[in-house]
């Protein structure tokens, strides 16, 4: 057994980047491929976030490049990994000097940690994309940034601490702008796998331009190709408003700390101040329910008392629905101008009220979009707070759904040419890793997707019935035109007669 003063020296502690850099896999960096996807979508949602935050369409330009010639023949069909350029521009708020270093070059720093919406979810995806560009290439961070209203741009060259999760600044200065210009732009290297990743990437664009039509997208890749999707709509989602978290759902650590911040000095005051929609009689209601006494003092309570307020809350049946402030759904409009960029023949939609999960609401937005430029077979198109989900269908709620959908109960097959779109906006998303890119199964949530779906079954449904109908209709009337030309021209010949068959039929003299 080894002696306490041996096991003591043998303890480390690792800061948050360092444990990170240790096992970045859980979070997408996996292989030089997937980094590479992953770097450029986590820096191009914190751009988007940016731009929308500022109140003005997003104009994203992602620029992936080499110091050599990299067309897809010297790249290579073995694909060995090499040390790409990526620079990545917006025209967002821009940062404050003071904040950059933190903001950029610490994991676990950033906006993100609030009751509401927004692309990211642990602080960590932009700050772990540079921290696998330097662990690959050892070179610094180069960051240019300006707000509205200042007279100049701050450029700085930083590096990460890892080991202490902090930024270095090696060099800074500023550039001359003109006062309305803001925006940020970062440039780093990283290493990467062009050849494997250049189908996700440009697909993560495609998809992107589906969720933000808005938005205007273009990406220059290293074998000097240009996509470019223009914004199709002048029109911005509402921006999510910070709300208290609904009753139903809270665990209870969560309802613990609520309790031990509180500055309410009774039960009935700490229930309408800490959970949104509960108001006097709400707070009555529920403290009857619950057999609570109102003045309790939520700092006296027992962890068996936190327990019974924990199980009180998640079967109280009248609580209000959660409010969608928080949130920033698509909407119907925005949906189907992404959508249209398939060239359907047809798109629906359908917006599900308000939900809760585990005390955080969320909204489920489905669509189906068919025919038209779709190919023949079911596709699926997966968002969640606006991001595509790329990786990892089959194991995705919304894949399980699809599959246990009775397609031909709605008068349509397997081979039809459909598309399903489904988008979950939630101030919590429960993805099952790091890498955002699947969701877990939580019932709900299946449930509210089945709904949403099967609505949109049942329209798109009737329209194709609708459209087979009037296509059999036009098929009768072309065979009994056929039939009644050749009548004519029959009669014709056996009485030496001439008849303009297609006028006579015109006239409906036949």
């Amino acid at each position: 057994m080894l002696s306490s003063e041996k096991t003591t020296s043998d303890i480390v502690e690792l800061s948050i980047s360092s444990w990170f850099y240790r096992n970045r896999t859980i979070a997408g960096f996996d292989n030089p491929a997937r980094s590479l996807y992953v770097s450029i979508r986590e820096l191009v949602e914190n751009s988007l976030d940016a731009s929308e935050s500022a109140g003005v369409l997003p104009k994203i330009n992602v620029i992936l490049d080499t110091a050599e010639s990299c067309s897809d023949e010297n790249l290579g069909i073995a694909s060995e990994p090499k040390i790409f350029n990526l620079t990545v521009r917006d025209n967002g708020t821009g940062i404050a000097r003071e904040n950059v270093p933190k903001l950029i070059g610490k994991m676990l720093s950033g906006t993100k940690f609030m009751h509401r919406q927004s692309r990211g979810t642990f602080g960590l995806g932009g700050s772990l994309a540079l921290l696998y560009g330097q662990i690959t290439t050892q070179k610094p961070i180069h960051i240019i940034t300006g707000q509205l209203g200042e007279s100049h741009f701050h450029s700085m060259t930083m590096k990460l601490d890892i080991e202490k999760n902090r930024p270095i600044v090696i060099d800074e200065s500023t550039i001359a702008k003109n006062p309305s210009q803001h925006g940020t732009q970062i440039s780093y290297s990283l290493q990467g796998d062009w050849f494997r990743s250049k189908r996700r990437i440009v697909d993560y664009f495609n998809q992107t331009s589906i969720i933000v039509p808005y938005a205007s997208l273009r990406l220059e890749t290293p074998n000097g190709e240009v996509h470019q999707y223009m914004g199709v709509i002048e029109k911005l989602p509402p921006h999510p408003k910070e709300m208290k978290p609904h009753p139903k759902g809270i665990d209870v650590e969560l309802l613990k700390s609520m309790a031990s911040i509180t500055r309410s000095t009774n039960l009935r005051s700490f229930l309408m101040n800490s959970f949104q929609r509960i108001g006097p009689s709400t707070a009555d209601g529920f403290l009857d329910y619950a057999s609570l006494t109102p003045s309790t003092s939520p700092r006296d309570l027992t962890d068996d008392e936190f327990v019974k307020i924990m199980h009180s809350l998640s079967t109280y049946s009248k609580f209000t629905a959660p409010s969608s402030n928080s949130l920033s759904p698509a909407g119907e409009k925005v949906l189907i101008a992404g959508m249209n960029r398939l060239n359907p023949e047809l798109c629906i939609v359908r917006q599900r009220a308000p939900s809760v999960y585990e005390g955080h609401p969320f909204i489920i937005e489905t669509g189906i979009a068919y025919g038209g430029s779709l190919t023949s077979g079911i596709q699926l198109y997966r968002f969640a707070n606006r991001i595509p989900l790329l990786y990892d269908e089959r194991t995705d709620v919304s894949s399980r759904v699809i599959r246990e959908l009775n397609i031909r109960s709605y008068g349509l097959s397997q081979n039809d040419p459909l598309a399903f779109f489904v988008h979950i906006c939630s101030t919590k998303i429960p993805y099952k890793t790091i890498g955002k890119e699947f969701i877990a199964d939580v019932d709900v949530i299946r449930r509210e997707i089945e709904l949403g779906f099967k609505d949109c079954l049942r329209k798109t449904g009737e329209l194709v019935r609708k459209k087979h109908r009037s296509q059999k209709k036009l098929k009768r009337e072309n065979k009994l035109q056929q039939y009644y030309t050749f009548i004519a021209e029959t009669l014709s010949e056996a009485t030496e007669r001439k008849i303009q068959s297609d006028r006579l039929f015109e006239r409906g003299e036949y």
